[in-house]
């Protein structure tokens, strides 16, 4: 009598798992603003929550300007007079 191989089956775990960390990590992170020139950096701080949030105010081709929620990472790349979304790549 033969048993069935568990290597299979702990692929295919392994494979789900790896599956749901990424989506997981991916809603986690803000949505992307608009493409423009960064005018603005802010990093605000809640003492309710216990967390720092950053924002990034851009100048739009049309010379709107909009603010926006970005990670950590987006905010220290991306200084004053960079382009947004090109800065992020640096």
């Amino acid at each position: 009598m033969s048993r069935p191989h568990p290597q299979p089956a702990r692929a295919v775990a392994a494979a789900v798992i790896l599956t749901t960390a990424l989506a997981l990590l991916s809603a986690c992170a803000p949505p992307e603003g608009p493409p423009g020139v960064v005018t603005d950096k802010a990093d605000r701080w809640s003492s309710a929550t216990k967390t720092r949030r950053y924002s990034l105010t851009v100048r739009t081709t049309h010379g709107e300007r909009k603010e926006f929620r970005v990670s950590l990472r987006t905010y220290d790349r991306c200084d004053g007079g960079s382009h947004y979304p090109a800065c992020m790549k640096g």
